[in-house]
């Protein structure tokens, strides 16, 4: 697979697949007065791995852990580079202008009550819900949306599914 990249703010930039929707959900949110901050997009398989040994140096120094101790501990919360959807170009971390951090106290800011309302309209889910960490393993992350198009977002979203639920009902 090969994403195909483009600008969306700054040197952010998504899959071309999900550009204009994109840009009308986030007009759209703008529009109903609400300020948001487009955290990420796509990354490449170099950028993720810097994300890991960063984070595991981190751990390591925070914590006064082994390499394998904050390794481990970073993975709880980074994507083995190769396996993150950031790297399709599909997801998007999108947070409040007043609430900027990546943590589960960003559910109850503006832009999260309003993209959990809307976001299905335009094509996108929320990727790591609280209530489906089991079935997705990955840590609940209210900022973490994933373009599925219109058609199976509306799905998902009026049937409460996760993805892999989704896909598990398809046999795909």
């Amino acid at each position: 697979y090969t994403a195909d990249p483009v600008i969306v703010e700054d040197w952010h930039r998504v899959d071309r697949r999900c550009y204009e929707p994109l840009m009308q959900m986030l007009s759209d949110c703008a529009d109903a007065g609400i300020e948001y901050i487009f955290n990420c997009g796509y990354r490449t398989l170099q950028e993720q791995t810097d994300i890991l040994e960063k984070r595991t140096r981190e751990h390591m120094e925070e914590f006064d852990l082994d390499f394998d101790e904050a390794r481990k501990m970073a993975l709880e919360t980074v994507a083995v580079p190769g396996t993150s959807e950031h790297q399709l170009g599909l997801a998007v971390d999108i947070v409040d202008v007043n609430y900027q951090l990546l943590d589960t106290n960003q559910e109850n800011t503006a832009v999260q009550k309003w993209l959990l309302k809307n976001s299905w309209r335009y094509g996108f889910i929320l990727r790591y819900e609280k209530e489906k960490q089991s079935i997705t393993k990955v840590t609940y992350e209210p900022w973490h949306y994933r373009y599925v198009g219109k058609e199976y977002a509306q799905d998902i979203y009026k049937k409460g599914l996760c993805l892999e639920q989704y896909l598990e009902q398809w046999g795909k």
